[in-house]
C-alpha cells in the first residue's frame, strides 16, 4: 500500500478559483497543495469578461497590474438588432476588461510556488479518517494524500461537492459557443462591447481584448446535433445558426482560433439550493463553480470565484494564525471550522443575489411564454432596480 503524504491544506482543482485561493494563502504565508487532473496548466477556453469587483480581487492578489497590461478597458456597450434599425449605445464608466483565460491562469500560477502545484493528479475517491481526523484522497495512480483542510475548486462536476452531498447542477435549454479571433492587422472595433440579436433567435457578443484580438460568444436555444466536442462541428453549426448576420459576425467565427472554440450548455445551481445547502463538512468546503456554478448571463462566474478566494483566504488566515483561546478551549481544527463557517456566512448573501439575477436572466432568455417573461421582467425590476450592472459594485474586502 502506498505511503500517504499529509498536508495542512489541499485544494482540488487548478483552475481560476483554485489557483487564486492558493495564491491568496501564499500571500498570507500559508502553504497549500493544489491538485490538478490535467498534465499541464488548464488554460483551455477563450476569454472572460472581468468587472470591477473581479479586478478588486485580482488587486488583492497583487496580479491586477500584470493583467491590465494584457487587456484594454471597455468603455461602451452596443446593443443592436439585425432585423431592426435599432441601436442602443451605453457608456460604461466602471472597469470592465476581457481577459484571455490563458493569461489569467498563467499569471496566477506564476506567483504560486511550483512545489505547491501538482499536475496529472486526478482525485478518484474521498474518505475521512476519523482516527487521524484527516481527509483521505486517492488519486488515479493510486497515490494517497491526506489533508487537514480540503477545499474543492474542481468545477461543475466537483468530486468534493459530491462528498458534501450537494444537489447536482441543472441546465438551461441554452447553449453557448465561445471563441477567440485574431486580426493580424488590427480590428476596427475599438474598445466597445457588442451584443447583437440575430435573425435566427441567437445572440452574438464581441469583446475586444486588445488591438488585435477579440473574444466572441454565440448564445442559442436549439439543442445541437452531432459531436459538439469537435471544433470543426462546432464551427459549422455556429455559422449555420448565424446565417443572415453581418459579415463582421460571420468573419469572426470563420477566422477564429480553432483551439479556443467550444460549445457548452449553460449550467447552474439553483438559488434555493444555495440558500439551504450545507457547504461544510468538518474542515471540507467548496468554492467557485463547485459551490455556485451559474449561467454566464451576467458575466460574474469567474469574478465570483475570485471573490471566494479572497474571502476564504481571509477567514482561514484569521483562524489559523489566531492563537488558541484558552477561554473557549477551541483547538486548531475547531478554529478552522469556525473560519469556514464565517466564509460561508459571508458569501451566501452575495452568491444568492448573483444566482437569482443570473437565473432570472436565463429564464427570460429561454422561456417562450410571454406571461413568464413579464413576470421575470417585473422581478428583475423589483429586486435589481432595472440596473443589471449593480453586481459589479461589490467589494469582497481584503485578504
Amino acid at each position: 500500500m502506498a505511503k500517504a503524504e499529509v498536508h495542512d491544506i489541499v485544494i482540488v482543482g487548478g483552475g481560476i478559483g483554485g489557483l487564486a485561493l492558493s495564491l491568496g494563502l501564499h500571500r498570507k504565508g500559508i502553504k497549500s497543495l493544489v491538485l490538478e487532473r490535467s498534465k499541464v496548466l488548464r488554460s483551455e477556453g477563450a476569454a472572460m469578461g472581468v468587472h470591477g469587483n473581479g479586478w478588486h480581487a485580482l488587486d488583492q492578489l497583487k496580479v491586477g497590474t500584470d493583467l491590465r497590461n494584457c487587456s484594454i478597458a471597455l468603455t461602451g456597450m452596443h446593443y443592436e438588432y439585425v432585423s431592426k434599425d435599432d441601436k442602443n449605445v451605453k457608456t460604461y464608466r466602471r472597469e470592465l476588461r476581457c481577459l484571455r483565460r490563458k493569461d489569467l491562469i498563467e499569471t496566477l500560477a506564476r506567483y504560486v510556488p511550483a512545489e505547491q502545484m501538482r499536475f496529472g493528479c486526478q482525485v478518484t475517491s474521498l474518505d475521512f479518517d476519523h482516527r487521524e481526523n484527516l481527509h483521505t484522497l486517492t488519486t488515479r495512480d493510486g497515490s494517497i494524500i491526506k489533508a487537514k483542510v480540503l477545499i474543492g475548486c474542481d468545477g461543475l462536476y466537483s468530486v468534493v461537492s459530491k462528498a458534501l452531498q450537494l444537489a447536482p447542477p441543472k441546465f438551461f435549454p441554452i447553449w453557448i459557443t465561445r471563441g477567440f479571433t485574431t486580426y493580424p492587422d488590427g480590428h476596427p472595433y475599438g474598445n466597445h462591447f457588442l451584443r447583437l440579436a440575430t435573425p435566427n433567435n441567437t445572440i452574438f457578443g464581441r469583446l475586444p481584448i486588445d488591438d488585435k484580438n477579440i473574444h466572441f460568444f454565440v448564445t442559442h436555444f436549439d439543442a445541437p446535433a452531432g459531436d459538439m466536442t469537435d471544433p470543426e462541428v462546432v464551427k459549422e453549426y455556429t455559422l449555420k445558426i448565424l446565417k443572415g448576420s453581418p459579415s463582421e459576425v460571420m468573419d469572426a467565427v470563420t477566422n477564429c482560433d480553432m483551439e479556443t472554440l467550444s460549445m457548452r450548455q449553460a449550467g447552474y445551481r439553483s438559488p434555493w439550493a444555495l440558500l439551504n445547502q450545507n457547504f461544510r463538512k468538518g474542515t471540507m468546503t467548496v468554492a467557485g463553480d463547485a459551490m455556485h456554478v451559474m449561467g454566464p448571463f451576467i458575466g460574474q462566474g469567474g469574478s465570483a470565484a475570485l471573490e471566494d478566494a479572497i474571502v476564504l483566504t481571509r477567514c482561514l488566515s484569521n483562524a489559523i494564525k489566531t492563537p488558541a483561546d484558552a477561554s473557549s478551549g477551541k483547538n486548531w481544527t475547531e478554529r478552522v471550522e469556525d473560519g469556514i463557517d464565517l466564509y460561508i456566512k459571508e458569501r451566501r448573501p452575495r452568491l444568492m443575489r448573483l444566482a437569482i439575477q443570473s437565473y432570472l436572466v436565463g429564464t427570460l432568455l429561454s422561456t417562450k411564454s410571454w406571461v413568464v417573461k413579464l413576470v421575470v421582467i417585473f422581478l428583475l425590476s423589483v429586486f435589481f432596480g432595472g440596473n443589471n450592472l449593480n453586481h459589479a459594485l461589490f467589494d469582497c474586502g481584503t485578504i
